[in-house]
Parts: C-alpha cells; sequence; structure tokens
C-alpha cells in the first residue's frame, strides 16, 4: 500500500472541500451564510451595570398645603337659568301636530286569467299537433302561469332556459319516462303547453309536440323564435338542473 499517495490525495480531497466550501458562503443570501472567525467582535468585557434608582421621597414631604378656612375664597353666588315655558303650560294650549296621511295600499298583481279566457285566446286544436305562437303571445302565457316546457338537450338546458321551464329533451332515454310523469299529474289536457328549443332551424320543440299530441295533449303551443327570442326580450331567465 502507498500511505503516501493516500495520504496525498486525501489532502487534495481536503483542500477542494475547503474551497468548495468557502465558494458556497460566498454565493449564499445573507441569512443564510456563515460567518469566519476574523468576522465576531471580540468580547467587551460585562455590560455596565444599570444606575441606581432615585430614593423614595418622604410622602409627608410632598403633600400638599391644605388651605385653612381665613384663606379660602368665599363660593360664587349661585346662578338659576330661567326655565322656558313649554306650550301646553300655565294655561297656554298645546300646538296640534298633524298626523302624516296614510300611504296609498300597495296594488295587487293582477289575477291570472281563468280557463275560459285561455281557451277564447288560445281554444284547443285536436286536428293538429301544435300551432306556432310568437313571442308577445309567449310572455303573455308566461305571465299567467301556463306549464313550459324545454325540448333542448339538458346540458344546454342547464346552460341557461327560460325560468321556470322543464328539461323534456326528445333526443333523451328517459323522456317517456317524462311523458308518462305529466300524464299522471292529472293535468288539464286542454289548457296550453308552451314548448320551445333553440329557434331557426331547431325542430325539437315540434318533434315533442307531436309526442305529447299522441298522448292526448291538444292545446301544445310551438314557441317560433325559441330561446334566442326570449333572451332578446329580456324574458326572465334561469340556470342549473330543474327545481
Amino acid at each position: 500500500m502507498d500511505l503516501k499517495k493516500h495520504a496525498l490525495e486525501a489532502a487534495t480531497l481536503v483542500v477542494l472541500a475547503v474551497l468548495c466550501a468557502g465558494v458556497s458562503n460566498t454565493l449564499a443570501d445573507r441569512e443564510r451564510k456563515l460567518k469566519l472567525v476574523g468576522d465576531y467582535k471580540p468580547n467587551q468585557g460585562p455590560p455596565p451595570e444599570r444606575p441606581a434608582p432615585p430614593p423614595e421621597l418622604d410622602e409627608a414631604a410632598v403633600q400638599p398645603a391644605v388651605a385653612t378656612p381665613a384663606d379660602a375664597a368665599p363660593p360664587a353666588p349661585a346662578t338659576v337659568a330661567p326655565v322656558a315655558a313649554t306650550p301646553g303650560t300655565l294655561g297656554t294650549p298645546a300646538p296640534t301636530v298633524p298626523k302624516p296621511a296614510a300611504s296609498p295600499a300597495p296594488s295587487q298583481a293582477p289575477k291570472p286569467a281563468s280557463k275560459e279566457e285561455l281557451l277564447a285566446r288560445f281554444p284547443v286544436h285536436p286536428d293538429k299537433p301544435y300551432v306556432e305562437v310568437t313571442g308577445k303571445d309567449t310572455a303573455w302565457l308566461y305571465a299567467q302561469g301556463v306549464l313550459f316546457l324545454d325540448a333542448r338537450r339538458t346540458k344546454i338546458y342547464e346552460e341557461g332556459h327560460i325560468a321556470g321551464a322543464q328539461p323534456m329533451s326528445v333526443w333523451e332515454s328517459d323522456v317517456d319516462q317524462k311523458t308518462v310523469a305529466l300524464l299522471n299529474e292529472g293535468r288539464d289536457q286542454e289548457l296550453p303547453i308552451v314548448i320551445y328549443c333553440s329557434g331557426g332551424d331547431c325542430e325539437d320543440s315540434h318533434m315533442l309536440s307531436e309526442k305529447l299530441f299522441g298522448a292526448g295533449f291538444n292545446n301544445l303551443l310551438v314557441y317560433r323564435d325559441g330561446w334566442p327570442d326570449w333572451v332578446k326580450r329580456g324574458g326572465a331567465q334561469a340556470k342549473g338542473p330543474a327545481r
């Protein structure tokens, strides 16, 4: 074994380690840099002693002088502020305060149209599955609380729909189940039902009307211009699943 060779290699590694540590310490942040031996301040000896506290004062020496009765100034005469006479005292009649006028009662919302009024404007049509209606007629029907059905897909319905409308996509597998549920509600099949989709070339509302017509509903109204027209008119809107 060559001890001299191994000793030289070990010394070389120690020197390299010291150099690397010095370079790393030089490049380190101020918070992480190590102090070298020459950076520490020499011991300055014990800290200076605190000065002794001042002696306590004699309480008798600091007692305030008490004025004698002879030295005290005579009290000032008390002044009495005149009391203002209030209305209604000493025989003076109190003025009458007028009562505020009663606010008018708020006007009540108009009652929804009766079945006779609905059928007079939108009669049943047992010979055809649907009748198209305009946006103006749709707004009036909405104000009467008529049932609205959204024939678009549920995902599109949840992105935005007429407030209160129920989703009933003709393309989804539960359309027959929803049709049976609508029949089981015992709804009057002569009352109008508004069905809409995306307007324009969208035929989903017409297809759903034909399906419900086959189930026995004979007063189905298709909102011809559909959802885009409703948004344009500023109608009531909602997002998310049906409630």
